[in-house]
């Protein structure tokens, strides 16, 4: 969610047609600031956040509902659509067929909280429907969050791109060259939707996906927005950009985000959840072969951000590349680019003397075997794991004779 609050951020300033369609602009500026689609984005985090992973979708929407109205009327002047802006001063509760693109600029959160792509499009359909009940306002909402779920999860632009076509219809054939000329400031999901999405295709990083999304003009911090979410999910956000984002928000605002992002660590894990250091240039590559069930590396995604000190490891996975780093020093040790195809895999680890005690490959691979047996589990039981690893280590140290 912090790429979609970013992209309305940095889109802001040249909203309504303002900017003169170029990559070349600096990201952030005094005029830089959060719009309605940041105070949407926070109330539907909100309001997932209240009603738990499980919750049915009565109570969603009853949540969403007071949520919006609430962050609304207290932010009243972040510069809502007119239908949008009249619902959240009344006391109105039913929705009013709006087609509009503050559907999809406001459902980053849901592409992050659930663990399918079928549980994240029902959340992301109720999102939209509690105002945008519109066929069109309901696709543009899960065509975002499923984007998202998909970038997170691993899956590369083809298959998005290719899932994105034949589950929502949405013609992907122009180029950001072609839009560019002709496009201009327009509300509709139809016509916000498609353009953000071709915009994060065409992106060749997170910057890169921002500064498109800019380039193309119209509603620039809601396209931005949406085009930025789905960046993030897919490359990851430079950690720098977070103060950007944080110093630019009100305490209320930024509570909100950072309990999203607690809640959001138990579902996924990503780079800038921890300090980490890069694997130094003494480093060993060998194959590792071992199959891999789909629960298995859908739980291997998940990743691990410590929590207790006993928890010695930090991993995420980008794309088809699992990053385990230790969560003491942030020293980065195995690198695994799985082939799921031959089942073999291609493995760095870090040889570096100062940051890791390594033997041998082979006790390399033996170690990365056990660690991946801990870590494929449903639930990570990393206390257990470290008891077991010290046990070895106790062994291998002489301290205790072998129970045998």
């Amino acid at each position: 969610m912090y790429g979609a609050i970013m992209g309305d951020i940095v889109g802001s300033r040249f909203e309504f047609d303002r900017g003169d369609k170029t990559k070349d602009f600096k990201l952030f500026t005094k005029q830089s600031v959060y719009t309605d689609d940041t105070v949407m984005s926070i109330a539907v985090a909100n309001a997932l956040l209240a009603s738990g992973p499980d919750a049915g979708e009565e109570v969603i929407k009853k949540n969403l509902i007071h949520a919006m109205k609430y962050w609304g009327r207290k932010y009243p002047y972040a510069g809502y659509g007119g239908r949008f802006g009249s619902w959240l001063v009344t006391d109105d509760v039913e929705p009013y067929g709006s087609y509009g693109n503050g559907s999809a600029m406001r459902v980053s959160a849901v592409g992050w909280l659930y663990d399918s792509i079928e549980r994240t499009r029902e959340v992301a359909r109720w999102t939209a429907e509690v105002t945008h009940n519109h066929p069109e306002g309901i696709k543009g909402a899960e065509s975002v969050a499923s984007i998202i779920y998909l970038a997170r999860s691993g899956y590369d632009k083809d298959y998005i791109r290719d899932y994105v076509i034949k589950e929502f219809g949405y013609d992907l054939s122009r180029t950001c060259d072609e839009i560019r000329p002709t496009y201009h400031h327009v509300e509709s999901c139809q016509e916000t939707v498609p353009e953000a999405i071709t915009a994060f295709l065409e992106g060749e990083h997170y910057t890169d996906v921002v500064k498109t999304a800019v380039s193309l003009g119209g509603d620039a911090d809601t396209l931005t927005d949406i085009a930025a979410a789905m960046g993030e999910a897919y490359y990851g956000m430079p950690k720098k950009f977070i103060s950007e984002i944080e110093d630019r928000l009100d305490d209320d605002l930024r509570k909100i985000l950072w309990d999203f992002n607690k809640a959001r660590q138990t579902v996924v894990a990503v780079k800038r959840d921890w300090n980490t250091e890069p694997m130094p240039k003494h480093r060993a590559t060998f194959s590792f072969e071992r199959a891999f069930t789909d629960e298995e590396m859908k739980n291997l995604r998940k990743g691990n951000v410590p929590k207790k000190m006993e928890d010695k490891w930090f991993f995420y996975m980008r794309h088809n590349k699992l990053f385990a780093h230790r969560s003491w020093t942030g020293f980065l040790i195995y690198v695994v680019e799985f082939d799921l195809e031959t089942n073999v895999h291609t493995v760095t680890v870090n040889h570096e003397p100062e940051q890791y005690n390594s033997v041998s490959v082979e006790e390399d691979r033996e170690y990365l075997d056990d660690l991946l047996n801990w870590w494929v589990q449903p639930q990570y039981d990393y206390y257990n794991e470290w008891l077991s690893e010290t046990y070895e280590n106790l062994k291998k140290a002489g301290m205790i004779e072998d129970d045998e």
